[in-house]
């Protein structure tokens, strides 16, 4: 035997609204594919070059010419340096992770005499 509250098509009406209304991101929210696209702009024409973008609104990534992917998710970019270790930076500063990717890269001047 059904249950009036469970099997009310007007119930299921409105919490299939809910759930669509919930599952949306505010206007506000972090947005990934923008970070990765304003990494791409900082890194051009530098030591680490980029050379494919892809992603969407949660996980997004870079890949660069010298073999280095830059992920960004949860407001942070995420990549591993020469050693393996990996490296975080916060999002909304492409500027200074291109700084800290191009540092990485640059050529190592010898100093030996």
């Amino acid at each position: 035997m059904s249950h009036p509250r469970l099997n009310n098509p007007r119930t299921y009406r409105a919490k299939l609204a809910e759930s669509a209304r919930i599952r949306r991101l505010p206007r506000h929210g972090f947005r990934a594919d923008r970070s990765v696209e304003a990494l791409f702009v900082e890194l051009r024409e530098t030591w680490a070059e980029p050379w494919y973008q892809a992603g969407s609104s949660d996980v997004a990534f870079i890949s660069t010419r010298c073999g280095l992917n830059v992920w960004c998710c949860d407001g942070k970019f995420i990549w591993s340096d020469r050693n393996g270790a990996t490296v975080t930076h916060p999002a909304n500063d492409p500027s200074g992770a291109a700084a800290l990717l191009n540092a990485m890269f640059a050529p190592r001047l010898s100093t030996a005499a």
